[in-house]
This record gives C-alpha cells, structure tokens and sequence, in this order.
C-alpha cells in the first residue's frame, strides 16, 4: 500500500487576530484583580495608625467594651516604629504607663486590653526593654 501524502495546512496570514470570547477577558481580568488584592492584602500593615489622643483615653484599665490600643500596637510592633527610640520619647508618644506588678523584669509596661480570642481570660500588654544607652532594644506584645 502506498503512504498517503499529508496535507498541507495553510500558513496564516500575518496580523491574523486571535479571538479570545469575550467571557474569557472578564474571567482573565478578574482574576488578575483578585490576586493583586491578595497580595496587597498580605504585605499590608496590620492594626491601626497611631492616634495619641484615642491611645489616651483608653489607657484604663477599668474601660468601655472597646480596645483600640490592641489594633495601635499591632501596627507599631509590626512597623518597628519605636526601636532605637529614649525613654523620654516613647512616653512623651504614649503617656507614662500605670504602675503594675506584671512583667517586673521589663522597663515598660502598657495595658493594652484583653486578650484576643474566643475566651478573653489574660490581659494583653506591650513591654519595652532599654540598652544600656536608654534606647529601645526590644518591645512586643505580650499576655499574662
């Protein structure tokens, strides 16, 4: 038996458009914004911009049901806003913190409200500790 000769398949011409539906654009760009909002949402910043004055009525601790210093000190944790800052001026920032008998081997202690969760039995604190120059070596949120 003879081998069949193939076919030739004719060559495009140049320019030719491609035609993608027009359901496949909506799908492709959606999909294209989800992932960027995905990203953004991940390289964000958490908590809340410093507000000195919201920062000081509610430093006490016997306040209303809203905790907005937890959101501040989240974003200054994060940000690594107070490192390398005196004493001085991370008080003149957040006020001088009460006197409190927790974490008695930091330099700093702030209230910041109750722990976060389902069942809120600790307290949540932000704690400074200073290098030997009086600079901010170290600060975190902690719990009791």
């Amino acid at each position: 038996m003879p081998a069949e000769a193939p076919v030739p398949i004719p060559a495009m011409p140049r320019g030719f458009p491609i035609r993608v539906p027009r359901k496949g654009w909506v799908a492709l760009a959606t999909g294209v914004v989800i992932i960027l909002a995905c990203l953004a949402w991940m390289f964000r910043i958490p908590g809340r911009q410093f507000d000195q004055d919201l920062w000081s009525e509610f430093g006490d601790f016997n306040q209303s049901s809203r905790y907005p210093r937890l959101e501040m000190a989240d974003r200054l944790v994060a940000a690594e806003a107070l490192r390398g800052r005196t004493r001085n001026e991370v008080v003149e920032m957040l006020g001088e913190p009460p006197h409190t008998e927790y974490f008695r081997e930091w330099n700093l202690v702030y209230w910041l409200g109750p722990e976060r969760g389902f069942m809120s039995i600790d307290s949540e604190w932000l704690v400074f500790r200073f290098d030997t120059q009086g600079h901010v070596a170290e600060y975190r949120i902690v719990r009791d």
